[in-house]
């Protein structure tokens, strides 16, 4: 059988990690792939990766790995490293025996596609429940608001369009709130070019986030918040977890939210719309976001889920 790649930016995650020694266990050929190793050349037209630590002669130059020799390839991570991402995809495109890839938005070639704003779109189109959203510049958020034009009341969530597992989420009380959040936020948005929306706040006493891989859900957890003043439920944020479930007609509903995404490991958030019993009615929820690559710390000591070994067996699977 042929080893699974698994590509990230930045450093070896201690997710990683456990992903790799938990193919260790299982005798799964694994490889982490920093997207630094990506290379490429006009002079051999090729797309090569090199290999450390396995160099030959200097005259020779480094020995480089064989992405023939791969299955699978799972993009853990794409963030900042879309060219990479690209340069990859093209270059196994001529494969006879091509790899699975993992996830399929990898291979759309749009970093915009793994955007929350697009995932709003997206499920919208398809008529899965979403918060109340408009998108658009700071500024006209604000103005959209001021005007009562965008056909929301406060307190409002404005979120960034990129993610950031909650970094980038803030809530507004009132018109002044907000136009001080956006007075804080252009210069990310003018600079860095960050993006935001506008959605709807829905009175909570927690949230669930289901792990899918595949057209499987492995689990669900609640996370609930526990500060003062702190309006979001993520662990990252110091929320509580604990083992959950959902009707089998919401989580459906988040395998198909995950697949609408073009993701197939995919942490989806889900929020009732009342804070009372569990409905079976999708109508009755709303998909707050589908995560690439989710974090699995908290959601392994929620319901005691060995999640690297099922994140292994999942890819193995994939391996024709």
């Amino acid at each position: 059988m042929k080893k699974i790649a698994v590509f990230f930016g930045g450093k070896i995650s201690r997710h990683l990690k456990l992903i790799r020694q938990a193919a260790r266990s299982e005798g799964i050929g694994l490889d982490l792939i920093s997207y630094n190793r990506v290379c490429f050349s006009s002079e051999t037209g090729l797309v090569r990766i090199r290999n450390f630590g396995k160099y030959r002669s200097e005259n020779e130059g480094p020995e480089w790995l064989n992405l023939g020799e791969y299955g699978v390839i799972f993009f853990r991570t794409t963030g900042k490293h879309w060219e990479e991402v690209d340069l990859i995809i093209n270059s196994i495109k001529g494969f006879k025996e091509r790899p699975a890839v993992v996830d399929p938005i990898v291979e759309m070639g749009k970093p915009s596609h793994a955007c929350k704003a697009w995932q709003m779109v997206k499920l919208d189109e398809e008529g899965v429940g979403i918060p109340k959203t408009v998108y658009g510049s700071l500024w006209y958020l604000f103005e959209a608001m001021r005007k009562g034009e965008a056909g929301l009341s406060f307190p409002v969530i404005l979120k960034g369009s990129g993610g950031d597992r909650g970094t980038r989420v803030f809530r507004a009380e009132n018109i002044d709130d907000l136009e001080k959040l956006v007075a804080e936020l252009r210069r990310t948005e003018i600079e860095e070019g960050k993006r935001y929306m506008l959605q709807e706040f829905i009175e909570n006493d927690g949230d669930y986030r289901v792990l899918v891989l595949g057209e499987k859900v492995l689990g669900v957890m609640k996370r609930s918040r526990q500060r003062t003043g702190e309006f979001r439920n993520n662990f990252s944020m110091g929320g509580k977890v604990e083992v959950a479930d959902l009707p089998d007609e919401i989580k459906e509903m988040a395998v198909r939210a995950a697949r609408i995404c073009g993701l197939m490991v995919a942490g989806v958030d889900v929020m009732p719309r009342n804070k009372g019993g569990l409905s079976k009615d999708p109508r009755d929820y709303v998909i707050l976001e589908v995560n690439k690559g989710p974090q699995f710390r908290g959601f392994m000591e929620a319901t005691g889920i060995d999640v690297p070994k099922e994140i292994v067996k999942f890819l193995s699977s994939l391996n024709k």
